[in-house]
């Protein structure tokens, strides 16, 4: 009799306490579609009982008492402590809602997937240092074997390569300047431009050593405008003539020290804006070219103190703008609108920031500040320097430009994340549009920033494998690895 007095209850309650723990987790899981049918999260909720296999009759009773009493209840003296608690859930705080409607700044989409595009993941024959799309369906990929490829993506979302070609030095710029055009660029300053679909091409050499940064805009009457940087620290903008294939020297602007980043766009008048990051200098420098001239319009200071001496570099930059149809293209150059803000990525050890800013007027004073760039769309040829064919070599004035204001005031957020790096890391910031944020690579593989909570987090996509190059255009996103792996993600 003992032996069954004891063991006997011991079983009961055994049975008892398993039935109590699928109970609770029922009704917890009922509790929970109700708190969303409550608060009108029907897109979630619609997932949620997919998921869950709660019946929708069961969100719909009224006989249980709801979510929120039973936390109240629960925390009820408790509730400063947990407060502050949650406050260190995050290691930063979210973007006010005021600059989040002004600047139509999203959530980060989790509902999209990453699809392998089919024979894009390979063991290329050489490491792809630079991937990048040139036009819709067309990426183009330049190797350290001197070897720059354009593929194309199919409808059915595969990828063949359209052609090849072998070039005199390693390809490390290149990028679309319109429908059917992209341009090439060596280190030497050999810079080829060719049509898409055909063999047909223009090419010019620039009078440098070496480039630090190359980018091209494409002008009416077959001209083209080419912005670049050298070793010398200097600035210069050259005017290239497609139909007599002429190249002409414009304007120059001599930096204090070597370039790191350099990031091109057109202002709300039809004007070249250069956005553009010194060494051992933790301001963005915004430059203006207008009437021929490269002129400094402003600063934006990245940190608030005017004289410090934690010095930082600027790794990567990027303008985006969510809510706007001419600034949310990944092709070519941008066009800055007034939701439009600046994104760059710092080299701050043993963690990255990433830091986002407004961007200022970009208006400039002057006696020729009233004469206005014909403004056209940026997907259109822009009509900036129609009369530079006819007009002689323009020397560099050396008058002394007005005082260059540096704005303190323009960062919108400033996200210490947990994305490692050292001090030879050189991490690629892109943003992409159908997910809502930014995406780093990084030398332990993809990261994830979501804007509008301040967060950060590792993308389970080739962990651990270091990036070498990324793009994103539309709902696609092509990576390089260290590894010499090559991949296209589509998102659905």
């Amino acid at each position: 009799m003992s032996s069954w007095g004891v063991e006997f209850p011991l079983k009961v309650n055994s049975v008892q306490r398993d039935l109590m723990s699928e109970t609770d987790q029922e009704l917890s899981k009922v509790l929970v579609a109700q708190f969303l049918k409550k608060h009108g999260y029907l897109d979630s909720l619609a997932s949620y009982l997919k998921e869950s296999g709660v019946s929708l009759r069961a969100a719909n009773e009224s006989i249980y008492e709801d979510l929120e009493s039973i936390v109240k209840d629960r925390i009820r003296f408790n509730e400063h402590a947990i407060a502050e608690q949650m406050k260190t859930t995050s290691l930063n705080s979210d973007l006010d809602l005021v600059n989040i409607e002004k600047y139509g700044i999203p959530a980060w989409n989790h509902k999209l997937s990453w699809d392998e595009v089919i024979g894009s993941y390979s063991k290329t024959r050489s490491l792809i240092i630079k991937t990048r799309f040139l036009t819709n369906g067309v990426i183009g990929n330049s190797t350290v074997g001197k070897e720059f490829i354009v593929s194309g993506i199919k409808e059915e979302d595969s990828v063949t390569i359209m052609h090849s070609m072998k070039k005199s030095g390693i390809v490390k710029y290149f990028g679309s300047i319109s429908d059917s055009l992209y341009y090439t660029g060596t280190i030497d300053g050999k810079v080829t431009v060719s049509k898409i679909n055909e063999e047909y091409s223009w090419s010019f050499d620039l009078p440098v050593r070496a480039l630090l940064a190359l980018e091209l805009i494409k002008l009416e009457n077959d001209k083209i405008l080419c912005f670049y940087c050298t070793m010398n620290n200097t600035l210069n903008v050259h005017l290239f003539d497609l139909s007599t294939s002429s190249l002409t020297k414009i304007d120059e602007f001599k930096l204090l020290s070597a370039c790191t980043t350099f990031q091109l766009a057109i202002s709300s008048d039809g004007c070249p804006i250069i956005f553009l990051t010194r060494q051992d200098f933790t301001q963005v420098m915004i430059l203006k070219f207008q009437n021929g001239k490269i002129k400094h319009v402003s600063n934006i200071a990245l940190n608030t103190a005017q004289f410090s001496t934690h010095s930082f570099n600027i790794s990567d930059m990027v303008i985006l703008s969510f809510d706007s149809t001419e600034g949310n293209t990944n092709l070519g150059v941008k066009k800055i609108t007034p939701s439009s803000v600046l994104a760059v990525a710092t080299s701050h050890t043993p963690y990255m920031r990433i830091i986002v800013t407004k961007i200022p007027s970009l208006d400039t004073k002057g006696p020729d500040s009233t004469s206005q760039l014909k403004t056209q769309p940026v997907s259109e040829e822009l009509n900036i320097l129609d009369d530079y064919s006819s007009k002689d070599v323009v020397i560099p004035s050396m008058a002394r430009q007005p005082d260059i204001i540096t704005h303190y005031d323009m960062i919108l957020i400033n996200i210490a994340t947990d994305i490692p790096q050292d001090s030879y890391t050189q991490p690629i910031l892109k943003v992409s549009y159908p997910l809502g944020g930014l995406i780093v690579g990084a030398d332990a593989g993809l990261y994830a920033v979501d804007l509008q909570k301040s967060e950060t987090w590792q993308l389970t996509y080739r962990t651990g494998q270091r990036v070498k190059s990324m793009d994103c255009y539309k709902d696609f996103i092509s990576v390089s690895f260290a590894d010499r792996e090559w991949v296209i993600w589509k998102l659905k």
